[in-house]
């Protein structure tokens, strides 16, 4: 194989795709095109963290959580602050925002 064009992921498309070019040329793009990380995780389930929950998440404190291991949407006061993981009933952080 010398080359390959990766069509489709999941539900992103190709054609829906826009270049950097593009985005520097036309602000709009940005409004109608770039989508969020939170909107890529919808499918993920939430978990919403108090005050202190959060600062432990924030400083790399795993927490216990009696849920599924996976990925997951990580909130604090309805506002997404990032993603975790969650393995053995043990949730650290991924990606914070």
């Amino acid at each position: 194989m010398k080359e390959l064009t990766r069509t489709k992921v999941n539900e992103f498309k190709l054609e829906d795709s826009v270049t950097i070019d593009e985005i520097k040329e036309n602000s709009l793009i940005v409004k109608e095109k770039i989508i969020s990380i939170e909107a890529i995780f919808m499918d993920k389930q939430k978990i919403s963290l108090n005050d202190r929950k959060n600062e432990l998440f924030l400083n790399g404190v795993r927490l216990t959580f009696e849920k599924p291991n996976g990925i997951y949407r990580i909130y604090k006061d309805n506002q997404f602050i990032g993603l975790g993981i969650i393995k053995d009933n043990l949730l650290k952080r991924d990606v914070i925002i």
